[in-house]
C-alpha cells in the first residue's frame, strides 16, 4: 500500500525541465549588444562621448529585452497540462488536448533555446520545446498522456 501512495505523490508531484542551451544561440544573442558595447568603447576612446552613450543605451536595451524573453526558460509537467515558461511569456498547454509528443529538430519559432527540440501537437497548434533532458521528458509526457486517457472515460461515466 505505501508504494502506490508514492506512485500517486510522483505522478501529481510537478516534475520542472529546464531548457537544453546551444552554445551558437547564446552567440547569436549577446552579439548585438557585445557588439554595442565594442563599438561604444570605441568610439569613447575617440572623445565621441554621445555616439558611445548611445550604442552604451542599445546594448543595455538589446541585453536587457532579450534576457527578459529567455530566462528562465523551463517547462513544467503537471498531472492535467504542461506550463511553459520562457521569460515573460507563459501558457499552459493541456494534456487532454495533446494529439502527439515527438522528438524534433525543426527550425520554426518556439520557446527553445536548443535545436534538439519535441513538438507537441494539439488540435489548434504544435508546440516546439527544448528540454535538457528530451528522453525523460517525453517519456514522462507520453505517462500523463496515458493516465489521461485512461481518466477520461471514467471522467465521462461520472457525467
Amino acid at each position: 500500500m505505501m508504494e502506490n501512495s508514492n506512485e500517486t505523490r510522483n505522478i501529481t508531484r510537478p516534475t520542472i525541465y529546464p531548457s537544453a542551451i546551444d552554445k551558437w544561440i547564446v552567440v547569436m544573442l549577446l552579439l548585438a549588444p557585445v557588439t554595442s558595447i565594442a563599438i561604444g568603447l570605441y568610439l569613447f576612446q575617440q572623445g565621441k562621448v554621445d555616439g558611445a552613450i548611445t550604442l552604451f543605451l542599445c546594448a543595455a536595451a538589446t541585453g536587457s529585452l532579450t534576457a527578459a524573453f529567455t530566462t528562465p526558460c523551463r517547462y513544467i509537467i503537471h498531472h492535467d497540462s504542461v506550463t511553459v515558461r520562457c521569460g515573460l511569456i507563459c501558457y499552459q498547454i493541456p494534456i487532454a488536448e495533446m494529439v502527439s509528443v515527438s522528438k524534433s529538430a525543426t527550425v520554426l519559432s518556439g520557446p527553445a533555446l536548443s535545436m534538439k527540440r519535441v513538438v507537441i501537437k494539439t488540435s489548434r497548434r504544435q508546440h516546439i520545446l527544448s528540454p535538457k533532458q528530451r528522453d525523460l521528458f517525453i517519456e514522462d509526457l507520453q505517462r500523463s498522456l496515458t493516465q489521461s486517457e485512461q481518466k477520461s472515460p471514467e471522467q465521462e461515466k461520472e457525467r
